[in-house]
């Protein structure tokens, strides 16, 4: 019986290999997960469905049935020279899988190999986490949860936070491993809290009880093209929301109906406590199809991975 392997370069944290791993064991598959290294290192592998999570591999493997799973645009310099790469030297796989219409645009793949769309999708015990009673007290006015960076942007953020609030007790809890020169610059100015890097559980329970959270996502390639994923979580704990205009932001909560204070670059420029007020929580209930198993049942891939492997339901 096929198993699949997961090919993935092992740069980054890719939050789809768990939730592909839990599905698809779930239905009697074995499925593993590792790098070109780990892979090269099989001794059976043809007994192997192979599911790479893209980056550049000019080699064909050695499966009757490879899947390029384009999550994400190439990054760093020559992002674009890159992707153009991967167009015309990548092997040619069975089947091809883009987040979303339009990173499958920008590739322009003009050959004859299939490919489905698989959004970005939430874990399902996302919607398990409780959420704050109306007489709780926050533990934050803001919950933030991700990249804090002088690359992206962020100390302007937090520069904008500071003047805005710097005459009341408003609070910015930040979660995450935040840049060291960063860390150094803001630890201990009045109304931020760096929790550090926390799992993915321990951080959303903390924004689950914090009043409303906050999505910064860049403006440049590949960002502009990509969902934002902490976006979709904050929806699904049914959270109000506070985000800057990106692309990808203003996308996600057009697409999604999405409630959300959009606000520009630095997201708290002439934010004011009245403005906060006006934040309305999303029902959560609305966003139940972003659950994993529903992303990947809708997407139509199992109608050509049942083609190799028996699924159980």
């Amino acid at each position: 019986m096929y198993k699949i392997f997961l090919l993935h370069p092992g740069r980054a944290n890719y939050p789809e290999l768990l939730a592909y791993q839990d599905y698809y064991a779930a239905r009697g598959v074995d499925v593993v997960a590792g790098t070109l290294t780990d892979y090269k290192a099989l001794e059976n592998k043809a007994d192997f469905l192979v599911w790479a999570i893209m980056g550049f591999y000019p080699k064909q493997l050695a499966s009757d049935f490879v899947i390029h799973d384009y999550r994400s645009l190439s990054v760093g310099g020559s992002a674009g020279l890159k992707d153009i790469a991967k167009r015309y030297l990548n092997a040619r796989p069975n089947l091809r899988i883009f987040q979303n219409t339009r990173q499958q645009n920008i590739m322009k793949f003009n050959d004859d190999v299939p490919s489905v769309i698989l959004p970005m999708g939430v874990p399902k015990w996302i919607f398990d986490v409780p959420q704050q009673s109306p007489d709780a007290e926050d533990i934050a006015d803001f919950c933030y949860i991700g990249d804090m960076s002088f690359e992206r942007g962020f100390h302007l953020v937090i520069d904008a936070f500071l003047e805005n609030f710097r005459e009341s007790d408003v609070s910015l809890l930040l979660v995450g491993k935040p840049e060291p020169r960063l860390y150094e610059r803001y630890a201990g100015k009045r109304g931020l809290v760096f929790a550090g890097p926390l799992p993915q559980r321990e951080a959303l329970a903390l924004v689950a009880k914090s009043s409303i959270a906050v999505s910064y996502f860049p403006y440049h390639r590949p960002h502009c093209y990509q969902t934002p994923t902490k976006l979709l979580e904050y929806a699904a704990l049914g959270k109000k929301i506070l985000c800057n205009d990106s692309p990808s932001n203003v996308a996600c909560c057009e697409d999604l109906r999405i409630n959300s204070i959009i606000t520009g670059s630095s997201i708290f420029a002439g934010m004011t406590i009245a403005t906060m007020k006006t934040a309305k929580p999303n029902e959560r209930a609305n966003f139940t199809q972003l659950a994993w198993d529903s992303v990947i049942e809708k997407s139509n891939i199992n109608s050509y991975i049942s083609q190799k492997i028996n699924l159980s339901q």
